[in-house]
């Protein structure tokens, strides 16, 4: 569902979840996406008035009810509202021409879903949907012949699993991943057991935990999906899909099939220039 979605918006995505579970809400609703996008990258949001951050964090608390904290284990759903915010960004990220969907869609999708509480914050805000349109068509920068590229919100794209990805990110995980000289071998990615804390939902894959019985209980195959440390391609088991299903392991970290032939079987990828890289 998010192959098309840059890292930065991937990640909104994540803290909304995180938000959600926060809160011991149900859903992911547009609030908890508005808190991601102001975790995630607060220059989408550079139009709002100062302290913007602190005072909508405040608005979204006093109209909350707060329940019992859900498990970031959790996979929570998205609210019919926050369906229709990721299906509005979807279409704005056409309507401008992006091939990727980034934060700064999100953002407009939010403001497009005009009756949620998100879009109300936005709007007291001054926030207004045609003028970031006409804002975010016009961002580009200057590659280094000084030829200008439109780049929206300053994000190259580099195609992995057949879909743009951000460049930039993917640079710094690779970056990070080859200062160390790792071992890689090839094997079917397996769920792996954690431990619960009983009082709290908290998850650990310290084992060690499991020996105090009356505070933590172990899960076997309790965590059913990874993510490839590059491009955070899921992972998981599967007898039909083996791009999903096989990859590249250190014994801790795991980086798909797709980016270890890429990124980490020759010299740097990114110190020679490449097409795809747009």
């Amino acid at each position: 569902m998010f192959e098309r979605y840059t890292e930065k918006a991937r990640r909104v995505i994540f803290f909304a979840r995180y938000e959600a579970s926060r809160y011991g809400s149900p859903y992911i609703e547009t609030e908890h996406l508005l808190l991601g996008l102001l975790r995630e990258n607060r220059d989408v949001l550079g139009a709002l008035p100062p302290d913007s951050e602190e005072s909508i964090r405040k608005q979204i608390d006093a109209h909350t009810t707060v329940r019992q904290s859900v498990s970031t284990s959790v996979d929570l759903p998205l609210s019919n509202e926050g369906k229709r915010v990721l299906a509005y960004s979807a279409e704005e990220a056409e309507r401008l021409d992006h091939r990727h969907i980034g934060s700064e869609h999100l953002l407009l999708g939010l403001l497009r879903e005009q009756n949620s509480f998100a879009a109300a914050i936005l709007r007291e805000r001054g926030l207004r949907l045609d003028q970031l349109r006409g804002r975010f068509s016009k961002e580009s920068v200057a590659d280094v012949t000084g030829r200008h590229i439109r780049r929206p919100m300053g994000e190259f794209t580099i195609n992995i699993h057949g879909m743009p990805r951000t460049a930039d990110p993917i640079q710094e995980h690779v970056r990070i991943i080859r200062k160390v000289q790792w071992y890689w071998h090839k094997r079917p990615w397996k769920s792996l057991d954690t431990v619960l804390h009983r009082a709290t939902g908290a998850v650990s894959f310290d084992l060690g935990l499991a020996a105090d019985n009356q505070n933590f209980d172990l899960q076997r195959g309790g965590w059913q999906k990874g993510r490839c440390f590059v491009c955070e391609w899921e992972l998981f088991e599967s007898a039909t899909e083996p791009e999903h299903s096989i990859a590249y392991t250190n014994g801790r970290d795991w980086v798909c099939s797709e980016c270890h032939e890429k990124f980490l079987q020759g010299p740097d990828y990114f110190a020679t220039s490449h097409p795809e890289i747009t």
